[in-house]
C-alpha cells in the first residue's frame, strides 16, 4: 500500500466516524468550562430533576463566557425573579437577529418559551394564538437542528414535549418506542417522560415499570425526578392522597423544581373539599 493511498483510507475513516459518532454542536460558545456546565445544567434538570443544580450550572456556564447567548436564555427560563427574567429577554431579543444558524434557531425557542414562562408566573393570561406560535417554531426549529446533530440528547427531550403538545401523548409515545426499536438508548428523562405518557393514556402498569427501570437506571432513590414521576402517575390515577404525599418529597428533595410546584398545586385542588 502507498503511503498516499494509506492517508487517504485513514482520512476517510476519520471522517466517517466524526460524521457519525462525533458530530455536536458547541451551542455559540467556544469556552469549554461554559459547554461543560450549560450540558451539566440540562443533565440535572432533566435526567435529575435537579432545579437548583441546574441553575447554578447554567450561571457557571455565562460566568464562563458571559456572551453566552443560549446560556443566558437557560438562565432566564429557570430564574426566579421576574426582572432577571424580563431584562434577559430584552437583551437577547435584540442580539437575535445579530446570530445565524442553529444558534439563532434554538434561541428562537428558547424565547418564546421564556416569554411564555413569565406570562405564567405574572398570571398574565396566554392566547391560543400565541401558543400555537410557539409550538410551530419550535417543531420547526427542532427538527431541522436534530436533521443535522441527532445526538444532541437534550434538545430531543424537549422535542418529544412539543411533539405531545402539538400531536397528543400516543404520538410522543410512539415517537419513544421507535427510537427504541432502532437501538437509541433513552436518557433518564426520556424514561420518566415515557411513564408519564403511559399514566396519561392509562396504561398504569407499563408506567410503573418504566419508573422501576429508571430507578435501576439512576441508583439513587433521592433524586427529585424518581419521586416526581410516581407522583405523576398517581395523579393520573387519581390517587390524590398518594400524589400528595410523594409531591411533598419531592419538594422536600428539591424546593425550586417548578415542575412540581405546578403539580403540588393541581393536587391541593383536587384535595380541597367540595363547595357546599
Amino acid at each position: 500500500m502507498t503511503k498516499r493511498l494509506f492517508c487517504f483510507l485513514l482520512l476517510t475513516f476519520l471522517n466517517q466516524f466524526s460524521y457519525g459518532q462525533v458530530k455536536s454542536f458547541n451551542y455559540g460558545t467556544n469556552n469549554a468550562e461554559a459547554l461543560q456546565y450549560y450540558e451539566q445544567g440540562w443533565e440535572y434538570i432533566l435526567d435529575k430533576g435537579e432545579w437548583q443544580k441546574a441553575e447554578e450550572a447554567f450561571r457557571l456556564a455565562v460566568a464562563k463566557d458571559p456572551g453566552f447567548h443560549l446560556g443566558w436564555s437557560q438562565v432566564g427560563r429557570i430564574s426566579h425573579d421576574p426582572e432577571e427574567r424580563t431584562a434577559i429577554f430584552a437583551k437577547l431579543n435584540k442580539q437575535k437577529e445579530k446570530l445565524n444558524g442553529w444558534e439563532k434557531g434554538l434561541l428562537e425557542v428558547y424565547l418564546a418559551s421564556l416569554e411564555i414562562i413569565d406570562a405564567k408566573d405574572r398570571g398574565i393570561p396566554i392566547t391560543q394564538d400565541k401558543v400555537k406560535e410557539f409550538y410551530q417554531t419550535s417543531e420547526k426549529n427542532f427538527s431541522g437542528f436534530l436533521k443535522n446533530f441527532p445526538n444532541e440528547r437534550y434538545v430531543h427531550a424537549e422535542y418529544i414535549e412539543v411533539i405531545q403538545g402539538i400531536y397528543g401523548a400516543k404520538a410522543a409515545l410512539d415517537s419513544l418506542e421507535k427510537q427504541q426499536r432502532e437501538d437509541r438508548e433513552l436518557i433518564p428523562f426520556l424514561i420518566s417522560y415515557k411513564a408519564q405518557l403511559l399514566a396519561e393514556t392509562k396504561q398504569f402498569e407499563e408506567a410503573y415499570q418504566a419508573t422501576e427501570a429508571l430507578e435501576k437506571e439512576l441508583n439513587n432513590p433521592d433524586l427529585p425526578i424518581i419521586h416526581f414521576t410516581y407522583t405523576y402517575i398517581a395523579f393520573e390515577k387519581g390517587d390524590f392522597k398518594e400524589a400528595g404525599n410523594l409531591i411533598d418529597k419531592t419538594l422536600s428533595l428539591d424546593p425550586d423544581h417548578v415542575i412540581a410546584q405546578r403539580l403540588q398545586q393541581k393536587i391541593q385542588d383536587q384535595l380541597k373539599p367540595a363547595a357546599k
